[in-house]
């Protein structure tokens, strides 16, 4: 499988994280504000540096994990995001995800990093679903995977949160 350790878009470069990257990943995903539709507590930096950790796990043990998002031709990162293999009741799928700073927020770079995630897996991994799977309180994220033709399949409960799980169209989104 071909590794997608870089992407870019119009106006973003997506691209494996690195070690000078934590100080950001730590600050996204312990702000508050990024936890706002999550249903669930902001993270301590404990637990973001271990999600870190599992994220650069999967880029060696599966060639995909999540980027680092950056606007193109800058070193200013927005956020993380992107595909990460998974499993749901039993299908292996890949996960899509983001996470952006509050600053990044309005700009459609969630779509566009989405977008872009969902082109690459359709072209190297057309067999494994895409799936997005987040709170159903969480409308920006329900938004961004609609937009990008995603259906609603599924409404369920996750770790006491109500959650909705959507399904990427095949073929590629363009």
């Amino acid at each position: 499988m071909p590794e997608p350790a870089e992407l870019r878009t119009n106006r973003l470069l997506l691209r494996r994280p690195r070690p000078a990257d934590t100080e950001a990943f730590v600050e996204v995903h312990t702000r508050p504000e990024t936890h706002a539709h999550s249903g669930f507590a902001q993270r301590t930096r404990e637990q973001a540096l271990r999600l870190l950790e599992l994220i650069q796990r999967d880029w060696d043990d599966t060639g995909i994990g999540y980027w680092t998002v950056l606007t193109a031709g800058s070193d200013e990162i927005l956020g993380f995001g992107g595909l990460r293999h998974a499993d749901d009741g039993g299908e292996s799928i890949l996960n899509l995800y983001y996470r952006f700073q509050p600053s990044a927020w309005g700009n459609g770079y969630a779509t566009e990093m989405s977008a872009a995630a969902v082109r690459w897996a359709r072209r190297d991994l057309p067999r494994t679903p895409v799936l997005v799977r987040t709170a159903t309180r969480n409308a920006p994220a329900v938004g961004v995977a609609e937009r990008l033709g995603f259906r609603r399949v599924a409404e369920r409960l996750h770790q006491g949160v109500p959650e909705v799980v959507l399904r990427s169209p095949h073929p590629a989104v363009s």
